[in-house]
């Protein structure tokens, strides 16, 4: 039956399952975590790779792992499923190479589809141009990331220079997303233009009938938006009133550099009820073992805690152009070890930024599955442990990532979870 189609999704960050509600993301993958993740009754299997925060050779081997093991358990699965990455619609990520790693592990598929927008965030897609609140996406600090900078939102020649020249942009087809999908060629790209939730869900559409009518099984390289309509699940906002008060204070992390996360941070700290703690990145990276300044650093956070107020621990502004994707995840964990030295209980955690989130989750708290309860605003995926956490509970936890939302964001996330911890 067709709402019984299973759709794992390889997630490139923990924030991307930010536009859907009730399923299971895996943050370890040996085969009895993919075997339970399989056998929920959920429509989507969520697997968070961290890839983003990678270099292409452990994206390889990871990729190669994950799907080595799932391959005999989806031949053994006993519904229809489909297989998608999850990627930055901003179009920062390791494409088409986690394509290829899929296609050539769990495949055959039959088209490519590059479907970056989600119009949640305003990022849309028009013959052929991927916009950012209507303008070249090329154009945005995101264009020019120090690991996967662009120079063009022509989505055909962004594949072609990504791909460096084995995919040339002549042949790369552009459809509306309300186009039929039995006409594309076997294994070609087609670039998919979209501008509303509804032309998404038109296209989820599309992509279950070609599935479980014609039994061809695309490949799709997405943003979040996609998901819902092909899971068939609507975006909602989750409730905290359904989760009984906590005690303790409520913390936040922010890893994000981007100048978006830099405004949100900027006015979170402008609440008397919030004092700021910054994670000296240089200091750190001069001495990464230094003792006086971890102990400095933790004697903050709990002097904050300790007064009732919500310590918010960030990282120094601005990119360093010189530090590596190890020392990056190194970072993000120095960070996260830093935030949970507090006592427990905690209340609440907001993690801004994908590799803080993924490094808070798996290293700093130890988790290997959560469960997503839904968006505590739009975009901000609202998580709890699974099984809940031996320390912490079932405290929720809000993935937010660090190019999503206004400048005040950040600010109205920290209010509800506030309101929510006092009862208010």
């Amino acid at each position: 039956m067709e709402h019984n189609l299973k759709i794992i999704v390889f997630d490139d960050d923990p924030t991307g399952s930010q536009t859907v509600h009730g399923c299971s993301l895996l943050l370890d993958f040996s085969s009895n975590n993919l075997k339970a993740g399989l056998a929920d009754s959920g429509p989507l299997l969520f697997l968070i790779t961290n890839s983003r925060a990678l270099e292409p050779a452990q994206v390889v081997e990871l990729f190669t792992t994950i799907c080595k093991r799932l391959k005999p358990l989806l031949a053994e699965l006993d519904r229809p499923w489909l297989v998608l990455s999850r990627g930055d619609s901003t179009l920062r990520g390791h494409t088409p190479l986690e394509q290829e790693l899929i296609c050539s592990l769990l495949g055959p598929f039959h088209a490519n589809l590059l479907v970056p927008a989600f119009p949640q965030g305003g990022r849309t897609t028009l013959a052929g141009q991927h916009l950012l609140h209507g303008e070249p996406v090329h154009l945005s600090p995101f264009g020019k990331d120090r690991r996967f900078a662009y120079s063009s939102s022509d989505l055909g020649q962004w594949l072609e220079f990504k791909s460096g020249g084995r995919l040339k942009a002549a042949r790369i087809k552009n459809l509306h997303a309300a186009d039929s999908l039995a006409d594309l060629p076997a294994g070609e790209w087609a670039v998919v233009d979209a501008q509303t939730p509804q032309d998404l869900d038109d296209l989820g559409k599309s992509l279950r009938q070609e599935l479980l009518e014609a039994g061809k099984r695309h490949f799709c390289q997405s943003a979040a938006s996609l998901l819902n309509g092909l899971a068939q699940i609507p975006a909602i906002q989750f409730s905290l009133a359904q989760l009984p008060p906590r005690q303790g204070p409520g913390l936040v992390l922010v890893g994000s550099y981007v100048p978006l996360a830099d405004q949100q941070l900027e006015l979170l700290l402008t609440e008397p009820s919030c004092r700021g703690v910054e994670f000296p990145v240089d200091q750190w990276l001069a001495n990464p073992a230094s003792k006086p300044l971890k102990l400095g650093l933790r004697q903050q956070l709990s002097a904050i805690a300790a007064a009732g107020l919500t310590p918010v621990l960030f990282s120094s502004r601005g990119e360093r152009p010189a530090i590596s994707a190890d020392q990056q995840n190194q970072l993000a964990l120095a960070m996260a070890e830093l935030a949970l030295s507090l006592p427990p209980p905690l209340a609440y955690l907001i993690a801004k930024g994908g590799t803080t989130s993924f490094t808070l989750l798996r290293d700093g708290l130890g988790l290997e599955r959560l469960r997503l309860l839904g968006q505590l605003l739009p975009g901000l995926s609202l998580l709890q442990a699974q099984p809940a956490h031996s320390i912490w509970g079932e405290m929720p936890i809000v993935t937010f990532p660090g190019n999503l939302g206004d400048a005040s964001s950040l600010k109205k996330c920290w209010q509800l979870l506030e309101q929510w911890r006092l009862g208010t």
